[in-house]
């Protein structure tokens, strides 16, 4: 009953927030709700999930992303693939920036050198790797060169090149271009609330065809009952961040439905390159102590895929041969003996707290641990600062998660290469697996790499591997939109619902 209470009077609390002035509802804004700010409106400098959610509506890059790792046109108008090492990419003719600036062959070298450049220190930089250079030909044709063969290239492209205005860059610098973007998206910033909303209005000038909407309003809610009650009093038309346990008073509701996004696959990172994890037996008795398929049952009502290895069941190249860990709290504790650890160990496990039902799984995560003989201390972090000890190796566990994309490349040599982030872990046959899997052209020949990848990263466990959560955005019925499989909120491609 308290809980009933409290979610109510969220729910009236949020609306009498969102009818605040300036927020006013109309056919001609969508309101968009999210679990956590943006933390910078420049798409080259960060990889959190909602602050790239609002970047795509602002920024455009040179293919639209489809959900078999294909792609389409965008900026580019044509390609063709010239070589094993290059393409020839001519875009179309007349696109403006925000500010009038051209969208030209010369703007897409400047987005490219700066992104690779040291001084942004993009999170996207390793993804991008394998492209060498740019070579203007003319006003609107290029050439993009790599130093091998790279079957995910133009997909990669699609994602994490975003095309920047180099003379306004220039002009304000680039800590002003993170708080006031210019872009040539669909959208353009109006407004940035710090630690409420983000306004953005149509922009006018967009080289497709116009968004329906004249205004998107990102609001930041953390609170998931606020957010499904925002959804269901009709004052919020598109949210994301919706727990399992919630989705049932969406599709009872009648006034909004859900539609499917990609999957968010949790993970349990673990530091290799300090003790106790730095032997591989202690590393797959955390795999053993964990029981993913009641923590599935518990929190995610069964719907949770159940992650036999590093890359996800449902990526192109997951080996299908590989069996999640067992429970075996038993065998856990056998292998923590035989590494020396015959009175178990004590650990430290960090999660970032915005996280959907993290705190739900972390519990469970440190309940089950603890049956093995490993005493778990948890450490809970806010996004910020979560990412900062993440970044200089200070956590020895940790909960974070990725998608799970088509392109197993998009991830996997993020997070496993030792020339991308090297954060927790380093392996030359991982490394060189890695490599390989990017020069292969043939699907057939690249799919058995990773499926060989898998093996190597499933008996290495530099994590230990969990479930993938199929994830749903709430959605009003007064608006059409589809889910895309990247997981993205693109607002370009909400319309009202006939």
């Amino acid at each position: 009953m308290k809980k009933q209470y409290l979610s109510i009077l969220i729910g009236i609390l949020l609306c009498l927030m969102m009818a605040s002035p300036g927020f006013a509802r109309d056919a001609k804004t969508l309101i968009v709700i999210q679990e956590s700010e943006v933390v910078g409106l420049d798409l080259m400098r960060s990889s959190l999930q909602n602050t790239m959610s609002v970047c795509y509506n602002i920024h455009d890059t040179l293919f639209h992303p489809q959900e078999d790792a294909s792609v389409k046109p965008a900026l580019a108008e044509k390609w063709e693939q010239i070589s094993d090492l290059a393409w020839r990419i001519t875009l179309r003719k007349g696109i403006k920036f925000h500010n009038g600036e051209p969208v030209n062959a010369q703007a897409v070298k400047f987005s490219f050198d700066r992104i690779k450049s040291p001084e942004i220190k993009s999170p996207h930089k390793g993804k991008l790797s394998a492209f060498s250079e740019i070579v203007v030909i003319d006003d609107l044709t290029f050439e993009i060169k790599t130093t091998n063969s790279f079957a995910p290239g133009l997909y990669m492209l699609a994602i994490y090149l975003p095309i920047v205005p180099p003379d306004y860059i220039k002009e304000v610098g680039d800590t002003k271009f993170n708080t006031d973007p210019i872009g040539c998206g669909p959208y353009k910033l109006e407004k940035w609330i710090r630690g409420d909303s983000v306004i953005l209005e149509r922009f006018e000038g967009y080289y497709a065809s116009k968004p329906y909407y004249e205004k998107v309003v990102f609001k930041t809610v953390p609170e998931a009952s606020a957010r499904v009650a925002a959804l269901i009093t009709e004052e919020a038309d598109v949210v994301s961040g919706i727990p399992v346990h919630k989705r049932k008073s969406i599709e009872e509701s009648g006034k909004a439905y859900l539609t499917s996004q990609m999957g968010v696959m949790p993970y349990i990172g673990l530091n290799t390159y300090e003790p106790p994890f730095d032997d591989v037996r202690v590393r797959q008795a955390i795999n053993h102590a964990i029981d993913r398929e009641l923590i599935n049952k518990a929190l995610f009502d069964g719907k949770a895929i159940i992650c036999n290895g590093a890359i996800s069941p449902r990526t192109f190249g997951s080996a299908p041969d590989l069996k999640p860990y067992a429970f075996d709290p038993e065998k856990a504790k056998a292998l923590l003996t035989e590494a020396g650890h015959p009175n178990g160990i004590e650990v430290r496990l960090a999660y970032p707290t915005y996280m959907s039902q993290i705190q739900e799984q972390a519990e469970a995560i440190g309940a089950n641990l603890a049956k093995a003989g490993i005493k778990v201390t948890l450490e809970p972090f806010e996004r910020a600062v979560m990412w900062e000890r993440y970044k200089g190796k200070k956590h020895q566990m940790y909960i974070y998660w990725w998608d799970d994309a088509p392109e197993p490349d998009r991830y996997m040599y993020s997070l496993f290469h030792s020339e991308s982030r090297d954060y927790y872990y380093k392996n030359k046959s991982a490394d060189m697996l890695l490599d390989l899997g990017r020069t292969i052209l043939d699907r057939t020949d690249r799919a058995k790499v990773y499926n060989k990848l898998d093996h190597v990263l499933y008996e290495d466990c530099p994590w230990a591997y969990l479930y993938v959560i199929p994830e749903v955005f709430g959605v009003s019925n007064k608006v059409a939109y589809k889910g895309d499989r990247d997981g993205f909120l693109n607002m370009y491609w909400a319309k009202p619902k006939n």
